[in-house]
Formats: C-alpha cells, sequence, structure tokens
C-alpha cells in the first residue's frame, strides 16, 4: 500500500501492517538513530489495493541519509530466524546502511540445520558471519556497518572462530545495553536483555527468541516497550520468575517488567497463556501469566499489539492470531487498548501505530474513529450495561 508516511520528530515506536509477522520500528534520536526489530517485507504490498505496507521502501524514503547519501538504520535486531521475522532482509542489505546487527547465538548453530533456514536467514547469517570476521581481524577499531553484538549464553562462543568477539560483543541476560552502533545513549535509550537463557541453546527457534524490555527517555519522562519475540508460555514465565527473585539482590530489575507498550508473543498465539503440562489432559489456561501481564502494566494503563492479520480463530490447526488469546489480553487492558496492526485506525484503511515519548511523557495520538477509541468503547459498554463504571473488558470479550 502507498502511503505518505513520515518518521515522527519524537522518540517513538511504529508497528507497521505487515500482515501476520513482525515489523517494530523505533526512533531512539529523531532524524539521527533509527533501530529496527525484525523485518517482513511482502511481494504483494507494492499492489496499493493491498493492506500491507512496503516496509523497506518507506525505511529507505524516512531514514536519516549518510554522507555517501545512503539510508542509514543504526541498527537491526533480529529476534530469531524465523521467515515472518527476517523476510526482505537480502533487499534491505542492498539499499540501506545497517550500522549494528544484534542477533542470539543460534543463528550460528545447527550446520545441518541450515537449508531450514529461509534464503532472507541465510543472507543474514552470511552478514553476521562477514562483520565477525571483520571484527576479528581489527577488534580495537570496529567499524560502523561492521558492527555486531552477539546476545545470550552459548556453548559456540567458546570455539575458536568466535571465543576471539571482543566483550563489548556480547551480551547476556541481565544486562543493559545503552550503546547502539558506537553511539553512547545513557539518558535516552537503554535495553534490558531479558533472555535467551544458557539452557535456551539447543531448543528450537521459536524458544530462543531474544526478549528484551526498551526504555526511551526524555527529560525526566519515559515509555517502556516489551518485547518476547515468538516465546510461549513456560518461557515468558520463567522471565518474570527470573527476575523477580532479583527482587531482594543488590540489583533489583523489576523495573524492567514494567510496559506500557507490550507487543504480544508470537502474533497474538494462544500458547502463551494455554498449555499442556506433564499431567494435564489437554491445554489449559495458565492464569498466572496473565496476572504477571497485568501487574506489570504501567499505571494499569498499557497497550497490548498484535502485529498480525485480523482473522482470529480458535479453529482446530489454526496459526496465530488466535481469538481466545486476543480475549484473556483484552481481559487485563483498558477498553480500546488492545490493538491489532490490521485494525488500526480500520481494517480497511491500516496504517502505522506510533507511540511516542516526548517531553510531555508516553503517549499514542490515537487515529481511530471516536467510537473505536478508548474513551468511544468504554462509553458504549457503560451505556449498554447501564453503569457508570468503565468495564475492565472491551466489548464482546472478558476473562474465562
Amino acid at each position: 500500500m502507498s502511503n505518505e508516511f513520515k518518521l515522527p520528530d519524537a522518540k517513538s515506536v511504529i508497528f507497521w501492517p505487515v500482515g501476520t509477522g513482525d515489523s517494530t520500528t523505533i526512533v531512539l534520536k529523531p532524524k539521527q538513530i533509527v533501530m529496527q526489530i525484525d523485518l517482513r517485507e511482502l511481494e504483494k504490498a507494492n499492489d496499493p489495493n493491498e493492506p500491507e505496507w512496503c516496509i523497506i521502501d518507506e525505511l529507505v524514503k524516512m531514514l536519516p541519509k549518510k554522507d555517501n547519501g545512503r539510508p542509514y538504520l543504526a541498527l537491526f535486531v533480529l529476534t530469531h530466524p524465523d521467515k515472518d521475522h527476517i523476510q526482505g532482509f537480502a533487499e534491505l542489505l542492498k539499499r540501506v546502511d545497517i550500522g549494528e546487527l544484534w542477533h542470539t547465538p543460534k543463528i550460528f548453530r545447527d550446520q545441518s540445520d541450515q537449508e531450514a533456514l529461509c534464503e532472507d536467514a541465510k543472507v543474514f547469517r552470511k552478514e553476521a558471519d562477514r562483520r565477525r570476521k571483520a571484527i576479528l581481524a581489527a577488534p580495537n577499531s570496529i567499524k560502523s556497518c561492521d558492527r555486531l553484538r552477539v546476545i545470550g549464553h552459548d556453548d559456540i562462543l567458546l570455539d575458536d572462530k568466535y571465543k576471539g568477539l571482543p566483550e563489548n560483543c556480547k551480551s547476556r541476560p541481565g544486562e543493559i545495553i545503552r550503546f547502539v552502533d558506537g553511539h553512547d545513549l545513557t539518558g535516552h535509550f537503554e535495553s534490558f536483555i531479558h533472555a535467551p537463557f544458557k539452557d535456551d541453546q539447543a531448543k528450537d527457534k521459536n524458544k530462543t527468541s531474544l526478549s528484551m524490555n526498551v526504555i526511551l527517555s526524555e527529560g525526566d519522562k519515559h515509555g517502556q516497550f516489551f518485547f518476547f519475540g515468538d516465546r510461549e508460555y513456560t518461557t515468558i514465565k520463567r522471565i518474570f520468575e527470573t527476575t523477580e527473585s532479583t527482587k531482594n539482590s543488590k540489583r533489583d530489575n523489576t523495573l524492567y517488567l514494567f510496559w506500557n507498550v507490550m507487543l504480544s508473543a508470537h502474533h497474538c498465539s494462544k500458547a502463551v497463556m494455554y498449555y499442556q503440562a506433564e499431567g494435564d489432559k489437554e491445554e489449559c489456561f495458565k492464569k498466572d501469566i496473565m496476572e504477571y501481564f497485568e501487574k506489570y502494566s504501567i499505571e494499569s494503563n498499557g497497550y497490548i499489539v498484535s502485529s498480525s492479520k485480523s482473522d482470529f480463530s480458535d479453529e482446530v490447526g489454526k496459526n496465530p492470531p488466535h481469538a481466545k488469546a486476543r480475549k484473556q489480553y483484552e481481559g487485563i487492558v483498558k477498553p480500546g487498548h488492545f490493538i491489532c496492526t490490521h485494525e488500526y485506525p480500520s481494517e480497511q484503511k491500516p496504517s502505522p501505530l506510533i507511540f511516542t515519548v516526548d517531553k510531555n511523557g508516553f503517549g499514542l495520538a490515537d487515529k481511530r474513529a471516536k467510537s473505536q477509541s478508548p474513551a468511544g468503547l468504554a462509553t458504549t459498554v457503560t451505556a449498554a450495561r447501564g453503569g457508570t463504571q468503565p468495564p475492565s473488558t472491551q466489548v464482546g470479550f472478558g476473562k474465562l
């Protein structure tokens, strides 16, 4: 879909309508430093009659330009190498200068498994390996477009090919990152790494997803954004349990469990809150994970984003997005605070969903019709129920 769109002149997080897949752009410093978390570029997005956006065309048009005239993306973060998180990377690499890459060690593992990677994931792996070699050749003078950060514990980092990577090219769970492509962004940006855990290394790609809490700050104001990749119930619960265990330690990391915006894991998959444990006859709803999400919603006013089409269903065998997951998410946020990227501001004409952080704090300039805005939905439900207090859930949904 062809549209006129510009990056905000404020720190911001943009969720794009790209079908069921992830593409998130974050403005760390307006007109200077931009990062991208995952990518999904669809060929059909070139058709103006299709709702998906051509995200690479948009980035090429909007990104700041380097002295050589090429668009400059300071950082590309890959949560995991599934196609719906990396689609279009080969084209992006050709058209944009990418200062730094972040990825988990999984991209280097399982040589016999590489044929399972899509072509764009193979291109990413080749580029990450090129950067690894460039860094090892000159570890004290790493240049933009050669920078790399490997995030997570993994035995592979002890191999000869990787053990020489400088420590500033590695990060582990429990660490905070404030540097992007050599820029010190203290006071503007920080990313707290929650996962992958050390014993994630042998698991499938979804369970090795990079999970992080991103904070954008403007003076004494800030906004927090939670990203889980395609993780599911057990590993997301572990993130909360592990981080809460630091509460009484010298370094309490529970600050990094809070969120203004949470990107629903695995495109609103029911596997986040429905799980079949050993001894269970079938998958069961796990209330504890929803309680964690609700507990850390800042001022109980958070937004949950589903980066997906609007075809929510509970049909057996249906891939995300799942209707029962949506129902549970809508049960813990205010009316209108669960937003699907292909329903915003309308299903007929979806547009990028933009959250900003400026001198006034965190905010959403809501483009939805008044009746679909949080205030409008609350008023509608209140009137329907004959009460004066707004409900805790959206029209037609509620907790099981």
